[in-house]
């Protein structure tokens, strides 16, 4: 089953709805998504894939992000709290950004 668009705002829209609320949700196209919850097992299958991930990439210039960090993808245009988001680039920061 596809996911349901809650909302449609604008992107700016989208921050401020993110920044008075306590859900995560997820921005594409002018779409908003609520995200699910996790579960233990998803918790801890996400703990797990991050720290080998980090551990691989241990020697090289990449950071290992958690989904406490909103990233938004220039390519898609997704906004999205991924389980876990591997950068080997300089991160960019906007102002819209925290």
């Amino acid at each position: 089953m596809a996911p349901v668009a809650i909302a449609r705002m604008t992107y700016a829209e989208y921050l401020a709805f993110e920044a008075a609320g306590d859900t995560k949700h997820e921005y594409l196209n002018g779409e908003v998504f609520a995200m699910a919850g996790g579960t233990i097992t998803h918790g801890a299958l996400a703990m797990a894939v991050g720290t080998a991930l980090s551990n691989a990439l241990r020697d090289r210039l990449c950071r290992v992000l958690s989904s406490d960090v909103r990233v938004r993808s220039k390519v898609t245009g997704l906004t999205t709290y991924a389980d876990v988001t591997v950068v080997c680039q300089k991160i960019e920061v906007t102002d819209d950004d925290p």
